[in-house]
């Protein structure tokens, strides 16, 4: 029950109805018997500082960011971890002694989910879709992988160039796809698409290799990256496990304790059903 000695958590996203987080949280702060409430908000763009200031003045304990919030937030910390400021996005946020710690699980996420599946990254190529917050953390940990060469797009191509410059890879216009797909042992989408159900795939992945791997962000929908690799026979992962890790490392972060991932994707599995 809730009273004057619970600790107050929350997520911040616009939308952030599909959110599995308030589940996966509470249900371990349950787990671990924690005085601790986990919420959601829906907060435009517009507004974030003012919610970031009031979360604060209430005393909350730790915020979680998501879309479209994850590289603005960084504005508003007072400390920001060596990963966060790398990748130029953070997802969670440590509230102590009146001070905002940010964090970046979701390169930690991505890089644990990888590994758990068997995804060798080092030595490989890869191609990141999309050019938002996501595709930050993404692009950081295959690069603290080992990758050897990753290739980034975008619908909107300037948005790749600016992050190519700044993680010093190479940046490829969607037209230009199809031509590097063989040597590519790694696909992510790190983009919007799917969330619409008038996405389509950006582009033909025909001449993609049997050895390849198809890893979407998405995790709630049938996205036309999950079609196409299911059309093609090529193996594929979608963003569950990612969230899940994710969230177990920012549940650390907070509480100093691993908490149950096998139980969250029980909860996952009914959540979407």
């Amino acid at each position: 029950m809730l009273n004057t000695e619970t600790k107050l958590f929350a997520v911040l996203g616009y939308p952030v109805k599909h959110s599995f987080s308030p589940q996966m949280q509470n249900a371990w702060f349950e787990k671990e018997k924690l005085n601790c409430a986990y919420m959601p908000f829906e907060v435009e763009p517009k507004n974030l500082k003012k919610t970031v200031e009031a979360l604060k003045l209430l005393g909350f304990s730790g915020i979680n960011v998501t879309i479209p919030h994850k590289t603005e937030a960084m504005k508003y910390l007072d400390y920001a971890d060596k990963a966060s400021k790398l990748i130029g996005s953070i997802n969670t946020i440590a509230l102590k002694n009146g001070k905002l710690y940010g964090y970046n699980t979701d390169y930690s996420g991505f890089s644990s989910d990888l590994i758990s599946k068997n995804v060798k990254v080092k030595g490989n190529t890869a191609l990141v879709f999309g050019a938002g917050g996501g595709a930050r953390a993404v692009i950081y940990a295959l690069k603290s992988g080992g990758a050897k060469h990753i290739y980034i797009s975008n619908r909107t191509h300037k948005n790749a160039v600016k992050l190519a410059k700044e993680f010093k890879i190479e940046a490829l216009s969607v037209s230009k796809i199809s031509d590097i797909l063989p040597k590519c042992k790694l696909i992510v989408n790190a983009s919007a698409c799917g969330m619409k159900k008038t996405d389509a795939l950006p582009f033909e992945i025909n001449n993609i290799g049997q050895d390849a791997v198809i890893y979407d962000l998405i995790y709630n929908k049938p996205t036309p990256f999950v079609k196409a690799a299911k059309e093609n026979k090529i193996r594929f992962f979608t963003g569950e496990g990612m969230l899940i890790k994710q969230g177990a490392h920012g549940f650390k972060i907070w509480t100093g304790i691993c908490p149950d991932t096998k139980s969250a994707l029980k909860l996952l599995n009914k959540f979407m059903r």
